[in-house]
């Protein structure tokens, strides 16, 4: 009788020896598979809930970028909208930003920061360099200093920088603080994630396009979001082949006196064969992003 109790408690030890063996070896597996998985498709899309949100601000811009409960927001249009904005995040569930950039130091890109950075929690804020605008900069001292009291960092932009938020990787490309028109001096930046590529010009017109072409930064892009909400002076035919997008998004203000985005522009599109969205007659515009495809939607 023990014999047999000692022969069976054998069989459940090797039998239990060989199930940690069997698992282990899976893992293992599992694990070289992942390795591999990366090495040879690195950058794969892993957040089902990953998308570019570019939001309606009138005449000005607001872009989110989420991934994997992360989120970057790209300017904060003007005042008048910081609200609508901050309601916006808190709707989706957006309690903080991992990352808040201003591409310039002008009304539209950056009139809301002083409320949001108040009620909206940024871990990091990236700005240019203050020194060389000719602008005002006090609300931009008073939202760092807000990002600093919440215990988040803020720093100067310079081409090279790259961030990480969830599954996309924000690279900036280019910002030429020697540039005369402060439009120029935009921070320029190219989000990538899995096989897809998102260019955001902030306000940059032709003399950035053709400093970045000049410098060969790789502006190669499936979505375009325009310079200067689609202004007669930039997306050139030059710029607009060599980053050859798929689509574009402008952000315009219902019959803004500016007349953006300039016919001759839309048109350059059109030609070159680019679906486009604009917010004066869309609404947000959201590119919702898989492994296979881009999918476009609309408020409006």
């Amino acid at each position: 009788m023990r014999s047999q109790v000692r022969k069976y408690k054998n069989m459940v030890v090797a039998t239990v020896a060989a199930a940690i063996l069997i698992l282990s070896v899976i893992g293992y597996i599992t694990d070289a598979i992942s390795d591999l998985k990366e090495a040879l498709f690195p950058g794969q899309i892993t957040n089902k809930n990953s998308y570019v949100e570019m939001f309606d601000v009138g005449q000005g811009d607001s872009i989110l970028i989420y991934s994997g409960k992360k989120a970057a927001l790209i300017d904060t249009g003007i005042k008048t909208y910081a609200d609508d904005i901050i309601r916006e995040l808190k709707d989706k569930g957006i309690k903080s930003l991992d990352l808040l950039l201003i591409t310039h130091n002008h009304n539209d890109h950056m009139g809301g920061i002083v409320p949001l950075t108040e009620r909206i929690k940024v871990k990091k804020i990236i700005v240019p360099d203050l020194s060389k605008t000719d602008e005002r900069t006090d609300k931009m001292q008073t939202a760092m200093a807000n990002v600093k009291r919440g215990g988040g960092q803020s720093t100067v932009a310079e081409r090279g920088m790259s961030f990480k938020i969830g599954d996309f990787d924000i690279d900036v490309i280019g910002c030429y603080y020697d540039e005369k028109d402060e439009n120029d001096r935009s921070i320029i930046t190219k989000a990538k994630i899995g096989k897809w590529k998102f260019l955001f010009m902030g306000d940059a017109q032709d003399p950035a396009e053709r400093r970045l072409i000049g410098d060969g930064a790789d502006v190669r892009c499936d979505v375009l979001k325009l310079g200067h909400h689609g202004s007669m002076y930039g997306t050139s035919e030059e710029f607009l082949k060599a980053s050859s997008p798929s689509f574009a998004m402008i952000s315009c203000g219902r019959g803004n006196r500016y007349s953006h985005p300039h016919d001759v522009v839309l048109l350059r599109l059109k030609e070159a064969g680019v679906q486009f969205w604009r917010t004066d007659t869309s609404g947000n515009i959201t590119f919702d992003i898989t492994e296979k495809e881009i999918t476009v939607s609309t408020e409006k």
